[in-house]
């Protein structure tokens, strides 16, 4: 996840500003306000780190009761559904649980196949569910397991997920990527999972501002960096469309070589920009 909330103003204007206003009588745009920018482009990465951090922390879920049944794991209570084949997962009222953010609510899934088997189809939903304040609601579908070239790959889904921070703003995702298992697959140990990661998500915030994020160059994500606190995407390319009544501004943003940095490079009318996230 890269997190914009210490970028500059001129920096968050890069990346995803000048995303135009119509005025309702006239045609004369309006930019966005700053404040607008923020909330953009902190929605943006936060549907993406909500969508890897519970997955992954679902998968350990998944690796450390193997048997099924009731155990507490970390600061969250764990239980199994034999019958209804669900896992829940409630972290109560409030706990600091995996990667290092503060967790309360209740994540449910309903798998399919084997409890153990991490090839069986999920359905992720959220019950009063708050990662570090911010509510997540909707649902996560990974289906359509496959082997190909030797590697696990399967379709991750966002069905009206929605990110709402504590100001009040939000912003709902819905569309499908490709996730192909790179590295670490089957092995137990979630940290040393590599991804690549294609396709594209729709989404429009509370403001009726509509994006759209396109993966132009498959993106790749490392666990490890985000278990040691970094960013979890390290490569690839996307597409970033901010749209509003007719107009649409095109970003392109480069996420490096592979690195655990926080460094992304944007392209904006053929200009290049490097620019570091703290």
């Amino acid at each position: 996840m890269k997190s914009f909330s210490h970028v500059s103003a001129a920096a968050i204007g890069i990346i995803l500003g000048s995303a135009l206003l119509f005025s309702c009588e006239k045609e004369n745009l309006q930019p966005l306000t700053e404040q607008e920018e923020i909330q953009i482009a902190e929605s943006s990465s936060s549907l993406e780190s909500a969508t890897l951090e519970e997955i992954q922390n679902i998968e350990q879920t998944l690796i450390e009761n193997p048997e099924g049944g009731r155990i507490a794991r970390g600061c969250a209570t764990v239980t199994r559904n034999v019958e209804n084949k669900t896992i829940t997962i409630d972290f109560g009222s409030g706990c600091v649980g995996p990667f290092g953010r503060e967790r309360k609510g209740t994540i449910v899934v309903h798998y399919g196949g084997a409890f153990n088997d991490h090839l069986a189809n999920r359905v992720i939903t959220f019950q009063n569910y708050f990662v570090n304040n911010k509510s997540v609601s909707g649902k996560i579908e990974l289906r359509d397991f496959n082997l190909v070239n030797g590697h696990v790959t399967y379709t991750r889904k966002h069905e009206d997920l929605k990110v709402t921070f504590p100001a009040g703003h939000s912003v709902t995702s819905n569309g499908t990527t490709t996730i192909t298992w790179l590295q670490g697959e089957g092995d137990g140990d979630v940290t040393n999972d590599v991804y690549s990661i294609t396709g594209a998500y729709t989404g429009i915030t509370s403001r009726g501002i509509r994006i759209t994020r396109t993966i132009t160059e498959a993106l790749v994500v490392n666990i490890k960096c985000l278990s040691e606190g970094g960013f979890s995407i390290v490569a690839g390319k996307i597409e970033v469309k901010v749209t509003n009544r007719k107009r649409e501004q095109v970003r392109t943003i480069e996420y490096g070589d592979g690195a655990c940095d926080h460094t992304i490079t944007v392209t904006v009318n053929g200009v290049v920009h490097d620019i570091t996230i703290s």
